[in-house]
């Protein structure tokens, strides 16, 4: 079953962050009840549209036995962004070097930015200027 665009565009519009409750999940995916598979396919569906969720073990069918539809899920858009990388770097360290996005990103150290990266706070920087 595919995921609706319904949390995709929710979580882009709220900025790339957004909190769904498990029984919002289940229903865009058209199932009537939880249960233990149907949580793995709600975690296949997120990544299948370029989201990522956290805590990881609440759509773990292992280790989320009994689910319940009022437990919720942090979503982010995966875009390679400054948030992405940071939530990236601690979910999954093994693809991403950790010390460079955590020494650079979340401690502010520039120097240890690559140029992707770089670009990406120019971006925001002007961006934000362009607001108000």
């Amino acid at each position: 079953m595919e995921q609706t665009p319904g949390t995709a565009a929710r979580c882009r519009a709220d900025g790339g962050l957004t909190e769904a409750s498990l029984g919002e999940l289940r229903e865009e995916l058209g199932y009537r009840k939880l249960g233990r598979w149907v949580l793995a396919e709600i975690a296949e569906a997120l990544q299948a549209t370029g989201l990522g969720y956290f805590p990881p073990e609440r759509l773990d069918p292992d280790q989320n036995t009994e689910p319940r539809q009022s437990q919720t899920v942090w979503i982010y858009c995966r875009d390679g962004g400054p948030r992405a990388r940071v939530i990236d770097a601690v979910l999954r360290p093994q693809e991403c070097d950790v010390r460079a996005v955590l020494d650079g990103l979340g401690g502010g150290n520039l120097a240890a930015l690559g140029l992707q990266d770089r670009l990406e706070l120019i971006r925001q920087i002007v961006n934000t200027g362009n607001d108000g």
